[in-house]
């Protein structure tokens, strides 16, 4: 009896500890915290900042600088510069500057597809 109640046991664990990264990836594992921004769209685009409107409707500005921020597009680092208005980007941000500055950007596919060709 003891044995089948640990078998029990280890049987239930065993289905949680294969649930939960199910769950994790049901939205794809891409959530917005504080230091990444997941799925934003850019409404404004100069040579020292980016402005953003994230999943939750809030626009946020970021600081750019061309040497500094990594800009990719298909797995490719293109310049600062080729990111457009209406891309939808993921942005992670420098956890160790007190403003809010973009380490890097990545172009999504929903916007790199329509702009590769014009971009190419």
């Amino acid at each position: 009896m003891r044995r089948r109640s640990l078998a029990s046991l280890f049987a239930v664990l065993l289905a949680l500890a294969a649930y939960a990264p199910a769950l994790a990836a049901s939205d794809g594992g891409q959530q917005d915290t504080d230091v990444r921004k997941v799925d934003a769209k850019v409404v404004e685009v100069n040579e020292r900042h980016i402005s953003i409107v994230a999943r939750d409707s809030v626009e946020h500005v970021i600081a750019t600088d061309a040497a500094d921020t990594h800009v990719t597009l298909k797995g490719k680092r293109i310049e600062l510069k080729k990111l457009r208005v209406g891309d939808v980007v993921t942005v992670d941000l420098d956890v160790a500057n007190p403003q809010k500055f973009a380490r890097r950007i990545i172009i999504g596919a929903q916007a790199g597809d329509a702009l590769a060709s014009a971009r190419d």
